[in-house]
């Protein structure tokens, strides 16, 4: 097999040609930009980070032996050259060596190609943010590289307003990470991952995104019935977290632990603080969530999901519904692209218990179709959670009785027995 120990553009390119892909396709097969393909076009001496170092190593192991033989005869050529003596080749690689050794002076790399690299990443993050209809195992592993790629330019840089943009795509990804391994029901990776966001948001000096992170925390709290434990978190972002959006975050997933502590009065007071904050991000907009927005975005959709789960903890069919609706008709207004598939099935899962609290049968049944519906790969532990509830809800007084309630709790069984993604106990 070829081997190669420092990866460039060129070879880059001459392992793609060997593939016969497009830009397009091979940047796909290595899970990177199309824009760092078409770099390595335009500047064949670049040297790709560690982490591209790693991926171009394994794809060149990938490739079958005709394609590797391929490449073996390409950068052959490319090494010889007709007619160099000896003592020629000497001169070559004294001066290649000196212009390698300048071309990668670490005094070099921190500037404007650092610069560059921090912006595609902030880039790159976005896109990913933004992206609702991603897998959650696809999101993690893209989330993941772009998160390794700004720790390698972190190392590297001795700049500070480069090194605290690197500190929030840092954290940005480690954010990702944390919240899609909680979708793949990895509880204890999740948590730690969630916890070092904070500490990276910390280090960038970022408020809105340690206040997220915060808010990550008291939801994986929730979710782990430990609304306690999420209270705690939620006093401690308030202390730092912006005017304005997200305040008006926190508090609505407060609402969710106080609901979990039974204490409906709470729950009102808590989301009546939180329109007065909702005033105030329309004075004071959030610039993570303006200008990167997506997963880091909160706003009226996901609030009124947030008060439905609250009510629905408190048994209260009537207002969940009303609020579950809102949140359905906010999320079914975004472009087709921009849905997120989770919150919405989770939202029809949510209005399907609300019916069952209103004694409607039937109105569940139908909230229900589009859920069973969905591919295995798509449910996550948010949605077998929130289907593992509505399942127990048919299982008890009234619904145990009935015929056919009986029947959707048999079929919401099978569909949470063929899935890998298991609801936290």
């Amino acid at each position: 097999m070829a081997e190669v120990e420092r990866w460039t553009g060129g070879l880059a390119c001459a392992l793609q040609a060997s593939a016969n892909m497009t830009n397009e396709r091979f940047a796909a097969w290595l899970g990177i930009a199309v824009r760092t393909v078409a770099y390595w076009h335009s500047r064949p001496d670049t040297v790709p980070g560690q982490a591209n170092q790693d991926v171009l190593t394994a794809a060149l192991k990938r490739l079958s032996e005709t394609a590797q033989t391929r490449f073996r005869a390409t950068i052959s050529q490319s090494a010889q050259t007709p007619g160099t003596t000896a003592g020629s080749a000497s001169v070559t690689d004294v001066v290649t060596s000196a212009a390698d050794s300048i071309s990668n002076d670490p005094l070099l790399t921190e500037g404007t190609a650092t610069s560059e690299s921090v912006e595609s990443l902030q880039e790159d993050m976005m896109l990913l943010a933004r992206s609702g209809g991603m897998a959650a195992l696809d999101v993690f592993r893209t989330a993941r590289r772009l998160r390794d790629e700004a720790r390698s330019l972190a190392e590297r840089t001795r700049r500070p307003g480069v090194l605290a943009d690197l500190y929030v795509v840092i954290g940005q990804g480690t954010s990702l990470m944390a919240s899609t391994a909680f979708d793949l029901g990895h509880w204890n990776e999740s948590a730690t991952l969630a916890r070092a966001s904070t500490q990276y948001a910390d280090m960038a000096g970022h408020a809105a995104l340690k206040a997220w992170t915060y808010g990550l925390q008291m939801t994986l709290a929730n979710w782990r019935n430990e609304p306690d434990t999420a209270l705690t978190y939620f006093a401690r972002a308030m202390r730092g977290a912006p005017t304005g959006e997200p305040k008006f975050r926190l508090r609505y997933i407060a609402s969710r632990s106080h609901a979990l502590l039974g204490d409906s009065a709470s729950v009102a007071d808590v989301l009546d603080a939180a329109q007065r904050d909702r005033d105030d991000a329309e004075a004071s907009p959030d610039g993570l969530s303006k200008s990167v927005g997506g997963e880091f975005a909160f706003g009226d959709a996901r609030a009124a999901a947030c008060a439905a789960a609250a009510w629905l903890d408190l048994r209260n069919g009537d207002e969940a519904a009303r609020y579950a609706r809102a949140a359905l008709a906010s999320y079914e207004s975004l472009p087709a692209a921009r849905r997120p598939y989770s919150q919405i099935n989770g939202t029809h899962i949510d209005i399907a218990a609300a019916h069952l609290h209103m004694g409607d049968r039937d109105g569940a049944h139908a909230a229900l179709g589009e859920v069973l519906e969905l591919p295995a790969h798509k449910r996550n532990v948010s949605l077998t959670g929130r289907l593992a509830k509505v399942r127990n809800l048919l299982s008890v007084p009234p619904w145990d009785a009935d015929p056919e309630a009986r029947q959707i709790a048999e079929r919401l069984s099978a569909w949470l027995a063929e899935t890998s993604a298991r609801p936290l106990q």
